[in-house]
């Protein structure tokens, strides 16, 4: 058991909910959201949120959630899809968030996997969930934020809210085992698995992210990443809610939109995928590039002092912070992929220091984070409090070998699926996180590779190759296909390239005598044609075509690792 380093006291384990309803008794006239996108306007203090959610929770509870019951949100970022998740919890049932660039079928697979009774969604997504709902026979209360007036079906959010005011609140859960949110990741076979996280497991991250960072009401977070995402739900959500911190929407994901929210109210905190970082990164070193040879002087100057004295750069940076929207910001963080270790020490000599973190969903999500004046950029840092139990099962001679972890933020399990579970987690309460990694003298946890096929992309997404070659491989006109990773010499980052088999009896017979170049035309128009039926992250940016059989092992499997660096032609 490792000795991990701790700032701050842990907080007091309870509810979701009841975390929330606590700060928002100690800090009702403080503000909770801010958020001003087209004619939409919300504010709210923490007594206005509070009264929001509880409303909610209660025209939740008379249209039929109770204990156990599961409702699904989807949307993009706003104050309403996070009252909506609170709520969810407070009337006792279990949130399934949905990750927006889903495509409708894999909408209607966890809609209906996860047993959900409802669906919750902001006005842009009520088509495709009605596509999605088309054909199922269950009957799904849906309930539209910001009032859709093309379809009846839909309750309209605000009218539950009001509603709401008029009813007795149902009395929040104080079970911190029962299942708080059932988060949906690709699955290898092809179909998503439902990690669920109970109170406990998200409360028990909150806290260990707490003693490492010690926010606080006087923080500031603006909500960049998708709510879905486990990193964004508990590290930018959550951990801000439950302290009384604000949380301000940008208009768009547009960068300067990102800017000017971040600078307009003061951001504080800032969560990212290192390629956030990365384009900030790039585009300060652009307007250096295009600014006068004095600038340029003294900028260079700046970075190179930077190795010695954070200070001096610090100082000497203050305008550039500010362009960047980021004057008060205390820290960065980064998650959901590898930070390309350039990128972060860019952003320590501007005086914005970052820390990396390592995690999965299944961990509720965070297990390893930097933090402190001790920074290894190398690293992720040590263990997160609560994740002192981990060990490198079977390590080679360097000390690489799978990282596995024990403690309260584990998964309950994959909903539904036993099989799966016991593949990752043992009896015990082990969890194979599927990850190459070591452990140096300090306890600092160093990811090494992946022992997976998983390709996780620059912008943080999560792709598992099976799920892609179970779509694509349909086509009668692929015999065999394989989906890999393939990291961009140029850019540095990951993209998903395939190897395909064309079926040639099948196109012998019906287009003979193609060419090898209509034959490349042909097979590109099939790939993306069904890659259409994946979310856009999840398509293949670029394929070579094989004309004999893939090579296999003698139990019939593809060798994957002979295609990790292969060239691609098409």
């Amino acid at each position: 058991m490792l000795d991990v380093p701790r700032y701050y006291p842990a907080l007091e384990l309870e509810t979701i909910p009841r975390m929330f309803i606590k700060a928002a008794g100690k800090f009702k006239d403080k503000e909770l959201y801010f958020m001003e996108r087209g004619n939409t306007k919300q504010q709210f203090n923490y007594a206005e949120g509070l009264t929001r959610v509880r409303n909610l929770a209660a025209s939740l509870r008379k249209i039929g959630a109770k204990p156990d019951s599961k409702i699904a949100v989807i949307g993009d970022n706003c104050p309403d899809w996070e009252i909506t998740y609170l709520a969810i919890q407070w009337a006792g049932a279990t949130v399934v968030p949905l990750d927006r660039m889903l495509k409708m079928t894999e909408i209607r697979h966890i809609l209906e996997n996860s047993d959900s009774i409802a669906v919750i969604a902001t006005a842009e997504y009520v088509e495709i969930v009605d596509e999605a709902l088309s054909g199922v026979k269950r009957k799904f209360t849906k309930i539209s934020i910001y009032e859709n007036k093309q379809s009846k079906e839909w309750l309209p959010f605000d009218r539950l809210v009001s509603e709401g005011s008029k009813l007795d609140a149902p009395e929040p859960p104080e079970n911190l085992d029962s299942v708080a949110a059932i988060l949906y990741t690709s699955g290898t076979t092809g179909q998503a698995k439902g990690v669920m996280l109970t109170h406990r497991n998200i409360a028990s991250n909150i806290s260990g992210l707490y003693e490492c960072f010690g926010f606080d009401s006087s923080d500031v977070f603006v909500s960049i990443l998708p709510l879905h995402h486990s990193f964004e739900a508990t590290c930018g959500f959550l951990c801000a809610v439950v302290v009384g911190a604000k949380i301000a929407f940008s208009p768009s994901l547009k960068s300067k939109d990102i800017i000017d929210t971040l600078g307009k109210h003061g951001a504080t905190i800032v969560l990212g995928v290192p390629l956030l970082y990365e384009k900030m990164a790039e585009g300060v070193m652009r307007n250096v590039k295009s600014s006068s040879a004095l600038k340029r002087l003294v900028f260079n100057t700046g970075m190179g002092l930077g190795k010695v004295s954070k200070g001096i750069s610090k100082a000497m940076f203050s305008s550039v912070r500010k362009a960047l929207g980021m004057q008060n910001v205390r820290y960065l963080v980064a998650g959901g992929a590898a930070l390309v270790p350039w990128v972060g020490s860019f952003m320590e000599r501007l005086g914005l220091p970052i820390f990396q973190g390592y995690g999965m969903t299944e961990a509720s999500p965070v297990i390893a984070v930097s933090r402190g004046k001790v920074m290894d950029i190398a690293s992720v840092g040590p263990m997160l409090p609560g994740f002192e139990d981990v060990k490198i099962d079977d390590p080679d001679e360097n000390g690489n070998g799978e990282i596995m972890v024990k403690g309260p933020s584990v998964m309950k399990g994959y909903y539904k699926n036993p099989e799966a579970t016991a593949a990752v987690l043992s009896e015990d309460g082990w969890l194979r996180t599927g990850d190459l990694g070591k452990l140096d003298k300090r306890g600092f946890l160093y990811i090494t590779g992946r022992a997976k096929n998983m390709i996780v992309t620059a912008a943080g997404k999560n792709v598992y190759p099976e799920e892609i070659e179970a779509v694509v491989g349909k086509n009668p006109y692929i015999s065999e296909i394989i989906v890999y990773g393939h990291r961009n010499e140029a850019t540095e980052r990951e993209e998903i390239h395939a190897v395909i088999v064309p079926n040639y009896e099948l196109i012998d017979q019906t287009k003979p005598g193609v060419s090898e170049e209509q034959l490349e035309e042909m097979m590109k128009t099939e790939v993306f044609k069904e890659c259409e039926k994946l979310a856009d992250y999840k398509r293949i940016k670029h394929f070579e075509i094989h004309a004999e059989e893939l090579p296999k092992t003698t139990t019939n499997k593809v060798k994957r690792y002979l295609f990790a660096k292969k060239p691609i032609r098409v």
